[in-house]
């Protein structure tokens, strides 16, 4: 094979990733937004539990917070998830910038 098709098939597979890098980073802005909401209602239920003197809805906001506990973490699983992806792509993207400096011609 020559050089030249082999530096396009790499800027071609250079072009998917960075597509893939570029929708990857849209989800988790739009993970971190709906992460900060969900903590944000976390604390606020929190605060009422504080403050909360009556027993029956001690009980209903403990079981709110049970579930919005639950939907937090597997929020953060899902963002540990997409940042692991991110940083598997942007090394992969890194590589492959590097091989196609070094396989173009010099002039």
């Amino acid at each position: 094979m020559s050089q030249t098709t082999i530096l396009e098939k790499l800027k071609k597979e250079l072009e998917k990733i960075e597509e893939t890098l570029n929708q990857l980073e849209t989800d988790k802005k739009k993970i971190d937004e709906e992460y900060s909401a969900v903590l944000d209602e976390e604390n606020k239920i929190l605060e009422e539990m504080r403050r909360c003197r009556d027993q029956y809805k001690y009980i209903q906001l403990e079981m709110r917070l049970n579930a919005i506990s639950r939907r937090r973490k597997e929020i953060e699983a899902r963002k540990t998830e997409i940042e692991r992806k991110i940083r598997g792509y942007s090394e992969e993207k890194d590589k492959l910038q590097r091989r196609i400096e070094y396989l173009k011609p010099r002039s």
